[in-house]
């Protein structure tokens, strides 16, 4: 009889889970969205500090992702955690699309936009003009695979 409760309560678990990244999905932006559309909806979560969608945006192979997605809030497992929380964005820029030999074999799509963050390492809480957020495509649609500046 443990068994079996010990097997409900592991399914019941597997359904929340499962559950979860359902309503996760249902917040993605399509597969066939723009970088531009992709960026909005990244920029709109981390605002709303939803770190599932900023993470599902971060393509595994980003420095830092996707466990450094912009979403604040986060509970910082040592003083060397950056969790930075962008706070609003403004000033869109136009999308800059970067060909595959000048990224290293991976085409990008970089887009300026100025943030207001804070709890970001080496910035002093405020805005940043002009900071890029730098897509890759890939089944899934475009994912955020760098940003900064440069």
């Amino acid at each position: 009889m443990t068994a079996a409760v010990l097997v409900v309560g592991t399914g019941a678990a597997v359904g929340v889970h499962l559950e979860h990244a359902a309503e996760v999905a249902r917040r993605l932006p399509p597969a066939s969205a723009t970088s531009e559309q992709v960026l909005r909806v990244y920029l709109h979560a981390a605002e709303a500090h939803d770190c599932a969608v900023t993470e599902a945006l971060t393509a595994s192979n980003a420095p830092g992702s996707p466990g450094q997605s912009w979403c604040g809030q986060r509970q910082p497992t040592s003083w060397f955690d950056e969790h930075p929380d962008l706070l609003a964005h403004r000033n869109v820029g136009a999308v800059e699309r970067i060909p595959a030999d000048e990224r290293g074999g991976v085409a990008e799509e970089c887009i300026p936009v100025d943030v207001t963050e804070t709890n970001m390492t080496g910035a002093e809480p405020g805005t940043l003009r002009g900071w890029q957020f730098c897509f890759h495509h890939t089944e899934d649609g475009w994912r955020l695979s760098d940003q900064g500046y440069g």
